[in-house]
């Protein structure tokens, strides 16, 4: 989808013809573009890099990866013309990630704006284009409310009221509202809800590790251990299952083999500031 969009703009966009694309920016070429090598190719300062690093920068951020997400943040500055509540989110969260608070909070409330303006639009569209909106709603909601909430933005009523206005259809919408919920302090809704995504898919790493981190949040590691075990087997390279692993390890009183687990987290996504915090850990 990115690469169909920057192919899009290269046929339209008035500020370069498109003979003039270097060819590291050429989707055409049946290679993944590299957007970091796409950008250094491309005339400084013009529109057309300013959005190859937003690419690059949302293709990191969702990659996990918020140490280039946050310099090619840096980088752009400004969105210009690219501005929209995707953008907003997903840099409000990298700056959340790497501890750049009141950016978040003003990236956070910038994204809520475009969304609540895209509200009033949306009335009357299709049921198919209706769900579709839906779903990316929830989405982009889920990222930022918990960012409104620490931020005391407030913003955040309205926008939580509007989160929980959204009907929750599937596993996924339940999975997600366990992790928001987990996020503003409600353990028991955030543990109802992340029951059933568990249940209906008990081999979903993401899911038993959302349980597992829940349970520790609420004062009850010795539960979420087996959970975050099961979740380590099956993603153990996400940075995030083997923080959780690490604070449900600490919170059980194996002391040593949390600190091993931390490390790990560390090691995999060293930008994120959470991870560099030490956890409390009382051996049993």
């Amino acid at each position: 989808m990115i690469t169909l969009a920057f192919a899009l703009l290269l046929t339209t966009a008035p500020m370069e013809a498109p003979q003039d694309i270097p060819a590291v920016c050429d989707p055409a070429s049946g290679v993944e573009t590299d957007w970091v090598a796409c950008a250094g190719a491309l005339p400084e300062g013009s529109q057309l890099q300013r959005l190859a690093r937003l690419y690059g920068a949302s293709e990191a951020y969702q990659n996990r990866d918020y140490a280039a997400a946050e310099r090619l943040f840096d980088q752009v500055g400004d969105f210009g013309p690219y501005a929209s509540d995707s953008l907003y989110t997903f840099r409000a969260d990298t700056w959340r990630q790497v501890g750049r608070d009141k950016e978040a909070t003003a990236d956070a409330r910038a994204a809520w704006e475009l969304l609540s303006g895209e509200a009033a639009t949306q009335e009357g569209s299709p049921a198919a284009g209706a769900a579709e909106a839906e779903d990316r709603r929830r989405f982009l909601l889920s990222l930022i409310l918990p960012i409104l909430k620490a931020g005391r933005d407030p913003a955040f009523e309205e926008a939580f009221a509007a989160y929980r206005a959204l009907p929750v259809k599937d596993v996924e919408g339940y999975a997600t509202l366990a992790l928001v919920l987990e996020q503003l302090g409600d353990f028991s809704g955030a543990l109802e809800a992340s029951l059933v995504a568990v249940k209906a898919e008990p081999a979903n790493a993401g899911y038993l590790n959302n349980h597992c981190y829940i349970l520790v949040r609420a004062g009850r590691a010795a539960e979420g251990l087996p959970f975050c075990e099961k979740a380590v087997q099956g993603a153990p390279q996400i940075g995030a299952v083997r923080h959780s692993l690490a604070a449900a390890l600490a919170g059980a009183g194996r002391c040593a083999e949390a600190e091993a687990a931390l490390a790990e987290a560390r090691r995999l996504e060293p930008a994120t500031v959470l991870y560099q915090q030490p956890l409390a850990c009382v051996a049993a």
